[in-house]
Protein backbone atom coordinates (compact mmCIF):
# COMPACT_ATOMS: atom_id res chain seq x y z
CA UNK A 1 0.00 0.00 0.00
CA UNK A 2 1.37 3.71 -0.81
CA UNK A 3 2.19 5.63 1.71
CA UNK A 4 0.95 8.87 0.88
CA UNK A 5 2.37 10.80 3.71
CA UNK A 6 5.91 9.97 3.41
CA UNK A 7 5.57 10.78 -0.30
CA UNK A 8 4.30 14.50 0.40
CA UNK A 9 6.42 15.29 2.82
CA UNK A 10 9.50 13.93 0.91
CA UNK A 11 7.68 15.73 -2.20
CA UNK A 12 7.69 19.10 0.24
CA UNK A 13 11.32 18.78 1.61
CA UNK A 14 13.09 18.40 -2.02
CA UNK A 15 10.67 21.94 -2.99
CA UNK A 16 12.34 23.11 -0.24
CA UNK A 17 15.87 22.48 -1.18
CA UNK A 18 15.05 23.80 -4.41
CA UNK A 19 13.98 26.63 -3.71
CA UNK A 20 16.87 27.66 -1.01
CA UNK A 21 19.24 27.69 -3.86
CA UNK A 22 18.26 31.56 -4.98
CA UNK A 23 18.77 32.31 -1.79
CA UNK A 24 22.56 31.38 -0.92
CA UNK A 25 24.37 34.77 -1.56
CA UNK A 26 25.96 35.17 -4.61
CA UNK A 27 29.44 36.42 -3.66
CA UNK A 28 31.97 34.47 -5.92
CA UNK A 29 33.10 34.02 -9.41
CA UNK A 30 34.41 31.25 -11.47
CA UNK A 31 37.64 32.10 -13.60
CA UNK A 32 39.21 29.94 -16.18
CA UNK A 33 42.24 28.72 -14.86
CA UNK A 34 44.81 29.21 -17.67
CA UNK A 35 48.78 29.37 -17.12
CA UNK A 36 48.25 31.81 -13.49
CA UNK A 37 46.61 30.77 -10.15
CA UNK A 38 44.51 33.18 -9.17
CA UNK A 39 45.27 35.52 -6.33
CA UNK A 40 43.57 36.85 -3.31
CA UNK A 41 41.59 35.06 -1.00
CA UNK A 42 39.05 32.38 -1.27
CA UNK A 43 35.94 33.91 -0.04
CA UNK A 44 33.46 31.28 1.88
CA UNK A 45 29.54 31.58 1.94
CA UNK A 46 28.13 34.14 4.09
CA UNK A 47 25.32 32.80 6.42
CA UNK A 48 22.27 34.73 6.45
CA UNK A 49 19.81 35.41 9.27
CA UNK A 50 16.21 33.54 10.12
CA UNK A 51 14.59 36.44 8.70
CA UNK A 52 16.36 36.61 5.49
CA UNK A 53 14.72 33.76 4.37
CA UNK A 54 12.82 34.06 1.47
CA UNK A 55 8.51 33.58 2.33
CA UNK A 56 8.48 30.69 0.21
CA UNK A 57 11.23 27.96 1.33
CA UNK A 58 10.23 29.43 4.62
CA UNK A 59 6.38 28.41 4.29
CA UNK A 60 7.60 25.13 2.43
CA UNK A 61 9.46 23.96 6.16
CA UNK A 62 6.72 25.18 8.40
CA UNK A 63 3.96 22.96 6.02
CA UNK A 64 6.33 20.28 6.53
CA UNK A 65 7.05 20.07 9.96
CA UNK A 66 3.47 20.87 10.96
CA UNK A 67 1.72 18.78 7.93
CA UNK A 68 2.07 15.32 9.39
CA UNK A 69 0.40 16.44 12.69
CA UNK A 70 -2.56 18.14 10.96
CA UNK A 71 -3.13 14.94 8.47
CA UNK A 72 -4.01 13.11 11.53
CA UNK A 73 -7.24 14.88 12.62
CA UNK A 74 -7.69 15.09 8.80
CA UNK A 75 -8.09 11.58 8.58
CA UNK A 76 -10.20 10.97 11.21
CA UNK A 77 -12.68 12.82 9.89
CA UNK A 78 -12.50 11.23 6.45
CA UNK A 79 -12.83 8.49 8.26
CA UNK A 80 -16.24 9.62 9.96
CA UNK A 81 -17.52 10.95 7.05
CA UNK A 82 -17.26 7.28 4.90
CA UNK A 83 -18.91 5.64 7.76
CA UNK A 84 -22.02 8.29 7.46
CA UNK A 85 -21.92 7.30 4.10
CA UNK A 86 -22.00 3.94 4.73
CA UNK A 87 -24.93 4.30 7.04
CA UNK A 88 -27.25 6.63 4.81
CA UNK A 89 -26.49 3.79 1.89
CA UNK A 90 -28.05 1.24 4.43
CA UNK A 91 -30.91 -0.14 3.02
CA UNK A 92 -34.39 0.94 5.11
CA UNK A 93 -36.38 -1.53 7.12
CA UNK A 94 -39.10 -0.65 5.09
CA UNK A 95 -38.11 -0.43 2.06
CA UNK A 96 -36.64 -3.89 2.46
CA UNK A 97 -39.75 -5.66 0.32
CA UNK A 98 -39.31 -3.33 -2.27
CA UNK A 99 -37.10 -5.40 -3.84
CA UNK A 100 -39.07 -8.04 -5.88
CA UNK A 101 -36.32 -10.98 -5.71
CA UNK A 102 -35.88 -10.26 -1.69
CA UNK A 103 -39.78 -10.10 -1.32
CA UNK A 104 -40.11 -13.28 -3.43
CA UNK A 105 -37.59 -15.06 -1.08
CA UNK A 106 -39.67 -13.85 2.14
CA UNK A 107 -42.57 -15.09 0.89
CA UNK A 108 -41.33 -18.57 0.02
CA UNK A 109 -40.20 -18.95 3.98
CA UNK A 110 -43.40 -17.99 4.90
CA UNK A 111 -45.49 -20.28 2.94
CA UNK A 112 -42.68 -22.85 3.32
CA UNK A 113 -41.59 -22.64 7.05
CA UNK A 114 -37.92 -24.67 7.89
CA UNK A 115 -37.03 -24.45 3.87
CA UNK A 116 -33.57 -24.51 3.85
CA UNK A 117 -31.13 -23.02 1.49
CA UNK A 118 -31.35 -25.18 -1.08
CA UNK A 119 -34.70 -25.79 -1.51
CA UNK A 120 -35.11 -21.83 -1.17
CA UNK A 121 -32.72 -21.65 -3.88
CA UNK A 122 -34.95 -23.95 -6.58
CA UNK A 123 -38.15 -22.62 -5.36
CA UNK A 124 -37.74 -18.82 -6.02
CA UNK A 125 -35.25 -19.78 -8.22
CA UNK A 126 -32.37 -17.74 -7.86
CA UNK A 127 -28.33 -18.10 -7.83
CA UNK A 128 -26.61 -19.02 -4.46
CA UNK A 129 -24.38 -15.55 -4.66
CA UNK A 130 -28.13 -13.72 -4.99
CA UNK A 131 -29.72 -15.53 -2.59
CA UNK A 132 -26.87 -15.47 0.03
CA UNK A 133 -27.49 -11.56 -0.27
CA UNK A 134 -31.03 -11.71 0.38
CA UNK A 135 -30.99 -13.85 3.21
CA UNK A 136 -28.05 -11.51 5.22
CA UNK A 137 -30.24 -8.40 4.60
CA UNK A 138 -33.73 -10.19 5.73
CA UNK A 139 -31.80 -11.69 8.54
CA UNK A 140 -30.47 -7.97 9.58
CA UNK A 141 -33.67 -6.56 9.41
CA UNK A 142 -35.24 -9.21 12.00
CA UNK A 143 -37.49 -10.26 9.13
CA UNK A 144 -36.34 -13.90 8.81
CA UNK A 145 -34.35 -16.02 11.42
CA UNK A 146 -32.70 -19.21 10.51
CA UNK A 147 -32.79 -22.37 12.98
CA UNK A 148 -29.66 -24.56 12.85
CA UNK A 149 -30.77 -28.43 14.01
CA UNK A 150 -30.33 -31.58 12.51
CA UNK A 151 -27.28 -30.81 11.00
CA UNK A 152 -29.22 -27.90 8.31
CA UNK A 153 -29.54 -24.72 8.97
CA UNK A 154 -33.74 -24.07 8.08
CA UNK A 155 -35.16 -19.95 7.90
CA UNK A 156 -38.44 -18.78 9.30
CA UNK A 157 -40.35 -15.51 9.79
CA UNK A 158 -39.73 -13.84 12.54
CA UNK A 159 -43.03 -13.52 13.71
CA UNK A 160 -43.21 -15.38 16.95
CA UNK A 161 -45.10 -18.02 15.01
CA UNK A 162 -43.01 -20.99 15.78
CA UNK A 163 -41.34 -21.47 19.27
CA UNK A 164 -37.80 -22.70 19.35
CA UNK A 165 -39.00 -26.35 19.83
CA UNK A 166 -41.26 -26.38 17.10
CA UNK A 167 -39.19 -25.03 15.03
CA UNK A 168 -36.25 -27.76 15.66
CA UNK A 169 -39.48 -30.54 15.34
CA UNK A 170 -39.61 -28.91 11.69
CA UNK A 171 -36.50 -29.02 10.60
CA UNK A 172 -36.52 -32.46 11.60
CA UNK A 173 -39.51 -33.04 10.07
CA UNK A 174 -38.03 -31.69 6.50
CA UNK A 175 -35.33 -33.91 6.57
CA UNK A 176 -35.63 -37.05 3.96
CA UNK A 177 -39.03 -38.73 4.04
CA UNK A 178 -40.02 -37.72 7.99
CA UNK A 179 -42.64 -35.16 6.86
CA UNK A 180 -44.35 -38.20 4.37
CA UNK A 181 -44.46 -40.43 6.49
CA UNK A 182 -45.89 -38.04 9.54
CA UNK A 183 -48.73 -36.52 7.16
CA UNK A 184 -49.85 -39.88 6.61
CA UNK A 185 -49.89 -40.93 9.97
CA UNK A 186 -51.90 -38.18 10.65
CA UNK A 187 -54.65 -39.79 8.70
CA UNK A 188 -54.08 -43.32 9.46
CA UNK A 189 -53.11 -43.62 13.62
CA UNK A 190 -52.12 -46.43 14.91
CA UNK A 191 -50.44 -47.61 11.23
CA UNK A 192 -47.74 -50.67 11.41
CA UNK A 193 -44.61 -50.95 9.90
CA UNK A 194 -46.03 -52.93 7.17
CA UNK A 195 -48.19 -50.45 6.84
CA UNK A 196 -45.44 -47.79 6.16
CA UNK A 197 -43.46 -50.01 3.87
CA UNK A 198 -46.29 -50.46 1.70
CA UNK A 199 -47.52 -47.03 1.24
CA UNK A 200 -44.03 -45.89 0.84
CA UNK A 201 -43.12 -48.87 -1.10
CA UNK A 202 -40.22 -49.96 0.34
CA UNK A 203 -38.64 -52.45 2.84
CA UNK A 204 -39.45 -53.06 6.23
CA UNK A 205 -35.91 -52.39 7.18
CA UNK A 206 -36.03 -48.92 5.72
CA UNK A 207 -38.60 -47.63 7.56
CA UNK A 208 -37.74 -49.15 10.61
CA UNK A 209 -34.72 -46.80 10.18
CA UNK A 210 -37.42 -43.43 9.78
CA UNK A 211 -39.57 -44.49 12.29
CA UNK A 212 -36.37 -44.47 14.57
CA UNK A 213 -35.28 -41.40 13.89
CA UNK A 214 -38.79 -39.96 14.25
CA UNK A 215 -39.07 -41.58 17.70
CA UNK A 216 -35.79 -40.44 18.68
CA UNK A 217 -37.11 -36.91 17.98
CA UNK A 218 -39.88 -37.50 19.56
CA UNK A 219 -42.14 -36.89 16.70
CA UNK A 220 -43.86 -40.43 16.78
CA UNK A 221 -44.54 -42.81 19.67
CA UNK A 222 -44.19 -46.46 19.56
CA UNK A 223 -47.35 -48.45 20.66
CA UNK A 224 -46.55 -52.46 21.49
CA UNK A 225 -49.30 -55.41 21.65
CA UNK A 226 -47.61 -58.60 21.68
CA UNK A 227 -45.87 -58.98 18.50
CA UNK A 228 -47.93 -56.22 17.18
CA UNK A 229 -46.15 -52.75 17.10
CA UNK A 230 -48.07 -49.55 15.76
CA UNK A 231 -46.93 -45.91 15.46
CA UNK A 232 -48.67 -42.57 16.25
CA UNK A 233 -47.77 -38.93 16.06
CA UNK A 234 -47.28 -37.14 19.51
CA UNK A 235 -48.93 -33.92 20.17
CA UNK A 236 -46.46 -31.84 19.44
CA UNK A 237 -45.98 -33.23 16.44
CA UNK A 238 -49.86 -32.86 15.33
CA UNK A 239 -49.42 -29.32 16.01
CA UNK A 240 -46.60 -28.34 13.80
CA UNK A 241 -48.47 -30.35 11.13
CA UNK A 242 -51.32 -28.65 11.68
CA UNK A 243 -49.47 -25.15 11.44
CA UNK A 244 -47.32 -26.29 8.59
CA UNK A 245 -50.31 -27.19 6.52
CA UNK A 246 -48.32 -28.19 3.29
CA UNK A 247 -45.64 -30.79 2.33
CA UNK A 248 -42.05 -29.34 1.90
CA UNK A 249 -41.14 -27.78 -1.65
CA UNK A 250 -45.31 -27.89 -2.19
Amino acid sequence: MVNWRFLLITAICCAVLVCSVPALPREYSVLPWMDNAPTGEPKAPVPIEPWQVPPVPALLVLVAIFLPFCLVPIEILVSCAGILVLNFRRIRKERVLENECRASIRAYIVAHPGAGFTEIERGVPVNRGTLEYHLGILRRERLVVAFSGNRRRCYFENGGRFSPSEMDAIARLRTGSNFSICEYLSGSPDASRGDIARWMKTTGSTVSWHMRNLCDARLVSIEKEGKCVTYRLTSAAAEVLEKIGCAPGA
